[in-house]
């Protein structure tokens, strides 16, 4: 790991000043047992939300106990505490590394937000951002896009111009990972713009650290030290020497990494300003020590290296980064430097002892293990000894069988693996086929209900206008309302042609629509029924809702074409793990046409677009038509 990113993440790592952070605690104890003394829930909920809060970066385990207690009091009909304890119950398994229980988590944490009509202070955006980046470190790109895309959906207005700097930043940390650096640069800039409009500290250090990590791996290290001058001048500009300490110290490791010996004094003299404000032994005050020192010593200031070393063990049993062998160690250096052989020996000595007795305790149970084991070992070497002879015969016999097993099972395995890649080839290439197909045809859809909206509707219009022109008669007038019904018809196909949009309207909602306003002829009717169970329709991928629509397009056109039905009904039905669109009419039967229209063949491609199945059956005399879709895998988001 190189030295500027080993210093960027012992910055974004350090924990509070510890005198405020027991002021904190005792105020959080002092809520809690006025909320007992009182039994009520509400404020026994809102102080055991307050704790958890004190405890999500310094104990997980703690911040998991509170959050539990207080969602055994909080009121799950309102708002908060009750999802704020959810997020932060969530926050506590990131730290943990239990991403899968995160995720479920946040997710709970957003149905009850939409269930509750909750989104103060920017709410779903940020859980939204959380579940993103967890998925990311699963490596799970496109959940992770996809929870990014419904976040930013959701930002606007001042209250959510910090969860705006998170999610930039978020995306792009997202895009570093990928090595798409240019991109990343780009989200990097935009979330230092969204940081400049916030008074969060930690979220402009987390937005201007990150970008100059960003710039830093592109190359350009002036940039990504100007980074964090705007960060260094908010944290003077509010008073928090805390934050003005980390930045400084982030500065110094860039400008020896630029090899500025000038900026590095400087900032050596600005940081001894900030120091006496704060506590001695704080982790921002030992991190700024141990990322000097080692500077120090690399630039041949050995005097200067130890004078901070020294500090350094003075407080080796407070917020220390560095392990004290490794710390003798660099003493050991320094005095080498300076010709002082005696010191460094003696240094040395210090080192190897404090790193032998670290590792007593592990040498111990590690000789105990290989005790256990070798007495085993010997236990099975008597058996072996005893069965010795009867197994080599036994050995010499079944030699031959093995081998021919092996060799029958490595080429069983080749050809079920060259078979595999072959039918995985071809359904990639069908599938890739299929959505050019659908691609191009929704691309001509757009183009013809264009050219009918702006040409045909606006020509007819112009037609119009020069009937209403001419003198009025029975005849004239007929002609106008002939041609007003037949502009909105043109009209209503141009809007057919369009595709739907499910930003604001989910997929059965748009359905229903459709079917209402769905021109019918003379004695036929259409019922509409759907169900969910499991899953919410706002759950459905945009893609997939987008060809279920298309494909009851077709098929409705298609009955009222061609089967004389008198009777249609349409059922949309969604579970955790499918959707299905079911349509029946008594109709007559008839074939889908494979040409002159969309027709079966592009049905089965819109199908095979999003891994679903269509399928045609007879029963008591109606005939049923069935659109399967898995929301499994990719389709899931």
């Amino acid at each position: 790991m190189k030295p500027v990113f080993f210093f960027l993440l012992v910055l974004l790592l350090t924990p509070a000043a510890p005198c405020a952070a027991d002021d904190d605690l005792q105020a959080c104890h002092a809520e809690l047992r006025r909320a007992l003394r009182s039994g009520n829930t509400d404020s026994l909920a809102y102080a055991y939300c307050h704790l958890g809060e004190y405890y999500a970066y310094r104990d997980a385990d703690s911040a998991r106990h509170y959050c539990l207690q207080g969602l055994e009091h909080a009121n799950h009909g309102r708002p908060e505490p009750y999802l704020i304890l959810l997020n932060n119950l969530a926050e506590t398994y990131v730290i943990a590394g239990d991403l899968p229980t995160c995720i479920r988590l946040f997710r709970q944490a957003d149905v009850e937000a939409r269930r509750l009509r909750y989104d103060e202070e920017g709410f779903r955006p940020s859980v939204l951002t959380s579940m993103g980046v967890a998925y990311r470190r699963m490596e799970m790109p496109d959940s992770a896009l996809w929870c990014y895309d419904a976040a930013l959906s959701l930002l606007g207005g001042e209250d959510t111009r910090d969860e705006e700097a998170h999610l930039l930043t978020s995306i792009a940390v997202f895009y570093a990972n990928t090595s798409r650096l240019d991109e990343a640069e780009q989200y990097a800039r935009r979330a230092m713009q969204a940081a400049d409009r916030c008074d969060d500290m930690d979220m402009v250090m987390y937005a201007y650290t990150t970008a100059g990590t960003i710039f830093a791996l592109n190359g350009k290290n002036g940039e990504a030290t100007r980074a964090i001058h705007p960060a260094l001048a908010k944290a003077r500009a509010q008073g928090k020497p805390r934050f003005e300490l980390k930045a400084i110290t982030y500065l110094l490791s860039m400008f020896y990494r630029m090899g500025n010996t000038d900026s590095i004094n400087h900032y050596m003299k600005e940081a001894e300003k900030v120091v006496p404000r704060m506590p001695s032994m704080s982790a921002e005050v030992q991190g700024y020590r141990e990322t000097l020192s080692e500077i120090l010593t690399k630039m041949g200031r050995y005097r200067e290296s130890l004078a901070l070393q020294r500090q350094q063990l003075a407080g080796a049993d407070v917020n220390a980064q560095t392990p004290i062998d490794r710390l003798y160690m660099q003493m050991a250096r320094n005095y080498h430097g300076l010709g002082d052989a005696r010191r460094a020996m003696e240094c040395c000595e210090r080192a190897y002892a404090l790193a032998d007795s670290l590792h007593a305790s592990d040498v111990e149970t590690r000789l105990s293990e290989f005790s256990v084991k070798y007495e085993t070992k010997e236990k099975e070497l008597e058996i072996a000894r005893l069965n010795e002879r009867q197994l080599q015969q036994q050995a010499r016999t079944m030699k031959w069988a093995i081998a021919a097993i092996v060799l029958l099972a490595v080429l069983l395995f080749a050809v079920l693996a060259y078979l595999f890649r072959r039918r995985r080839l071809k359904k990639e290439e069908e599938l890739k086929v299929a959505r050019s197909y659908i691609e191009g045809l929704e691309r001509e859809r757009g183009r013809l209900a264009k050219d009918l909206h702006d040409g045909v509707c606006n020509d007819l219009l112009g037609i119009g206008m020069q009937l209403q022109c001419l003198p009025q008669t029975d005849e004239s007038r007929r002609l106008l309302a002939l041609m007003e019904q037949v502009r909105g018809d043109v009209r209503n196909i141009s809007h057919e042609l369009m595709p739907p949009k499910f930003r604001h309207a989910t997929l059965d909602e748009t359905v229903e629509a459709y079917i209402e306003r769905f021109a019918l002829p003379e004695g036929m009717e259409i019922t509409f029924t759907k169900k969910h169970d499991g899953r919410e329709w706002a759950e459905v991928p945009s893609q997939v809702a987008y060809e279920v629509y298309r494909v009851l397009q077709e098929l409705l056109s298609n009955i009222v074409k061609h089967s004389g039905a008198t009777q249609v009904s349409v059922h949309l039905a969604l579970t955790p793990s499918s959707l299905a669109l079911q349509i029946q009419d008594n109709g007559k039967p008839y074939k889908q046409a494979s040409e002159g229209g969309i027709g079966l063949s592009t049905i089965e491609e819109r199908a095979k677009a999003v891994g679903g199945r269509f399928s045609t059956s007879m029963h008591d005399g109606r005939q049923s038509r069935l659109f399967e879709v898995p929301l499994t895998g990719s389709n899931n988001g």
